[in-house]
C-alpha cells in the first residue's frame, strides 16, 4: 500500500526505509518542501530555496555518515537511507556568463581586466557590460565587479580607437 505523503527526515531519525510515496517532504536549508517524485535533480531541488547551480552547490545530509555534493543534473535518490535533508552552500569557483558562453570564476571582487581576459580581451579594447534587471550597463574598469555566480556580462568593442 503507496503512502500518500511521506517526510523522509521523520524515517532518518528512527533509522527505517522511506517508504513508496505519492510525494515526500523534504527538508532543504532547514525549510521543508513538498517533492512529487522520488527521484529529482540537484537543479530541481536547489530551484526550490530559489537557488541556481551557477553559485551554490547542494548538499546530501545523512544522519550516520559523510554528507555528499549533489551534481545539477544528479539524480537524487530520496528513498535513500538515512537521508535526512539537504542543505545548500556558496561554490568558491562559480560560473558566470560572458557572451553567452559560461566560464569558472572564484567568488568575489574581480577585476574587469580578470573577467574580459576570460574571452581573451584586455580593457583597453572593450568595455565590460553587466545585465542586471534591465540594459547591459557598462563596467569602470578601475573599479572591482561584485562576483556571486550566475552574472551575465556582455563584452563591446571600445569606440573612437584608432586602427
Amino acid at each position: 500500500m503507496e503512502n500518500n505523503e511521506v517526510d523522509i527526515f521523520e524515517f532518518a531519525q528512527r533509522g527505517e526505509n522511506v517508504p513508496e510515496a505519492r510525494a515526500y517532504h523534504v527538508r532543504i536549508d532547514g525549510e521543508r518542501f513538498r517533492i512529487d517524485t522520488a527521484h529529482p535533480t540537484g537543479e530541481m531541488l536547489l530551484a526550490k530555496v530559489g537557488k541556481r547551480p551557477c553559485a551554490f552547490e547542494l548538499i546530501e545530509e545523512f544522519v550516520h555518515r559523510e554528507n555528499d555534493v549533489v551534481e545539477p543534473d544528479e539524480k537524487v535518490d530520496l528513498r535513500k537511507k538515512g537521508l535526512k535533508g539537504f542543505i545548500t552552500a556558496h561554490k568558491e569557483i562559480v560560473t558566470i556568463y560572458i557572451n553567452g558562453d559560461p566560464y569558472q570564476i572564484e567568488r568575489g571582487d574581480r577585476s574587469v581586466k580578470e573577467i574580459l581576459g576570460k574571452v581573451n580581451e584586455t580593457p583597453e579594447g572593450y568595455i565590460l557590460l553587466e545585465e542586471k534587471n534591465g540594459p547591459p550597463l557598462p563596467q569602470p574598469a578601475d573599479k572591482p565587479v561584485k562576483i556571486r555566480g550566475c552574472e551575465v556580462f556582455h563584452t563591446q568593442a571600445q569606440s573612437g580607437g584608432s586602427s
